[in-house]
């Protein structure tokens, strides 16, 4: 008898334990770290490591992120004048949808006018989770944890030749021609 007490009240303590674990409330899920979205520089299209002779009417930008329902904001522009902030073609934000986003990789696909003279031109598409405006210099710049750029160099006769140097601050802006564009990573710090 005393034998079927103690086992009843070893019973009656596991359920009480089991059920106090089972009523505790869910703890908040975990929140992903903030990171800048990164261009897939390879994946872009048309190629940024070749100079366009013909000027395509939607420039694709894959964009990873590490928290793939993350909102960010990009520009795209063309011929950027630093001093002015002149160039601005585009701002928009990205939302997540399940159309847009496969994984953690969204792709913008961002419609742009080919420039009405046949001369050369820089296009460039900044991503940042924020940039410091929506217009002028503002929207060139991102604001922590920065963000990444791509550059495309658009000419007609399909060569940087005859293409005026642009002066940003480094070394070359225009590459060789048998040079890669895309060497470095193309991140904004």
């Amino acid at each position: 008898m005393r034998r079927r007490s103690g086992i009843a009240a070893f019973a009656a303590v596991a359920l009480a334990v089991t059920s106090c674990i089972i009523a505790e409330p869910p703890t908040d899920s975990a929140r992903l770290p903030v990171a800048r979205p990164t261009i897939i520089h390879g994946s872009v299209v048309p190629p940024a490591s070749a100079v366009l002779g013909r000027f395509p009417t939607t420039f694709i930008v894959p964009v990873e992120l590490f928290d793939p329902t993350a909102t960010f904001e990009y520009a795209a522009w063309i011929d950027f004048n630093p001093a002015t902030g002149e160039g601005l073609e585009f701002w928009s934000t990205s939302e997540f949808t399940q159309a847009n986003t496969q994984g953690r990789v969204r792709t913008l696909e961002i419609p742009l006018r080919a420039p009405p003279d046949d001369r050369c031109h820089v296009i460039e598409v900044i991503v940042a989770l924020r940039l410091a405006g929506q217009s002028g210099t503002g929207a060139h710049a991102a604001l922590d944890p920065g963000g990444d750029i791509v550059t495309w160099h658009y000419n007609p006769s399909g060569d940087v030749a005859g293409c005026p140097a642009l002066d940003a601050g480094i070394d070359a802006a225009v590459p060789d021609a048998g040079a890669d564009a895309d060497a470095g990573d193309g991140s904004i710090p």
